[in-house]
């Protein structure tokens, strides 16, 4: 009954979901635990109960309503998509989620079924990919209104990003998919592989760590005790003599000649803290001091970075400038994308996008 009612959806949707769409939702549940939307300029209630568990993208929430029930909210409509709670997989351009052996993606402005016969395990969903096996032991993804068969039994072991996929064979080769190609990156099993934006980086057995980059091997250290981190086009890591680097687009920059204080990497945002306590970041192969301090809170999301000065009002950090967002002091504040909610008081909140504020009361 659940799939029946699912699939006339998807038809429904084909035919119904072709007008435009909103950008950066904010859902939140008010000091009535209401749970409520924020979408273009308008706060609008969706539940008189509040939600737990939420999935947004940059144009559609899903959500399971108090009842258990899946609930869609996109094109500022809600759609009830199935009684039951499949297993859901959300980035900021898919909304993939699963009942048994059927695949359904919300993908744009279309929503449909991509497969029927995935095997009821864990996919791998980016905002370009779904990677899945099959009952007939094939690994296959899901791109660009299309599927095609990768390799002809299953894979367990791999990472996926924006656009790249990579993953160990049944030979344990270290292979990368990537902008509809397929590469053979290493001929051998790696320690630890990630994939990034057109990128995979890797251990290899001996402790070198390479990247892969746009058909391109690089050797970034011949120690990887430190480890790495990977995000987008960004990779960091620790040099044989312990200093902080990032390689971006197939150049290596030294950060600092020892371990950070702290650091976050995510998307292509990279924010550290130095010994004397001041505040960096790293854009698109620029060196900024943001603060000769280090915020308690700093929130990170589709390349914005958002944190508190001193006085305890709201700066922001995108595309290489830095701006204010709240002119009052927040007492407490959150990040969904591009749109961030900070509190004035307990009955007073603000969300600001792209410099336009808003107050909910």
């Amino acid at each position: 009954m659940t799939n029946r009612k699912t699939l006339y959806l998807v038809l429904f949707f084909s035919a119904l979901l072709v007008k435009g769409f909103g950008q950066f939702l904010y859902p939140f549940n008010d000091n009535f635990n209401r749970f409520y939307v924020f979408d273009e300029g308008v706060f609008e209630q969706l539940e008189f109960q509040p939600v737990d568990e939420y999935f947004v993208g940059n144009a559609y929430l899903a959500y399971f309503d108090p009842r258990g029930r899946f609930q869609l909210y996109f094109g500022g409509e809600k759609h009830e998509l199935s009684l039951n709670r499949p297993n859901v997989y959300s980035t900021d351009h898919f909304l993939a989620y699963q009942f048994g052996s059927q695949i359904f993606l919300l993908e744009g402005n279309k929503l449909h079924q991509i497969e029927s016969w995935a095997l009821q395990e864990d996919l791998w969903v980016s905002d370009s990919i779904v990677a899945y096996n099959d009952v007939y032991n094939r690994f296959n993804v899901y791109q660009t209104d299309s599927a095609q068969t990768l390799e002809s039994w299953n894979i367990y072991t791999a990472s996926i990003s924006n656009n790249s996929l990579a993953y160990l064979d049944i030979n344990k080769q270290l292979k990368l998919f990537s902008r509809g190609q397929q590469y053979i990156v290493w001929p051998t099993q790696p320690t630890a592989f990630t994939a990034g934006q057109n990128l995979v980086a890797f251990q290899t057995g001996i402790g070198d760590l390479q990247v892969w980059y746009e058909d391109e091997l690089y050797t970034l250290t011949y120690n990887t005790n430190g480890g790495f981190d990977v995000s987008d086009e960004l990779v960091t890591f620790y040099d044989d003599l312990g200093g902080f680097n990032v390689f971006y687009q197939g150049v290596s920059y030294p950060l600092l000649a020892y371990r950070p204080l702290s650091y976050e990497l995510k998307e292509n945002q990279l924010v550290w803290s130095d010994r004397n306590g001041f505040f960096f970041t790293f854009y698109k192969g620029e060196i900024t001091r943001l603060e000769s301090y280090m915020p308690d809170k700093i929130t990170i999301d589709n390349n914005l970075i958002v944190y508190q000065d001193i006085n305890g009002r709201l700066k922001g950090f995108s595309q290489g400038e830095k701006y204010s967002i709240s002119s009052r002091i927040a007492t407490d504040f959150d990040q969904i994308n591009q749109a961030v909610l900070y509190r004035e008081n307990r009955f007073r909140w603000h969300i600001n996008i792209q410099g336009e504020d808003y107050t909910f009361e």
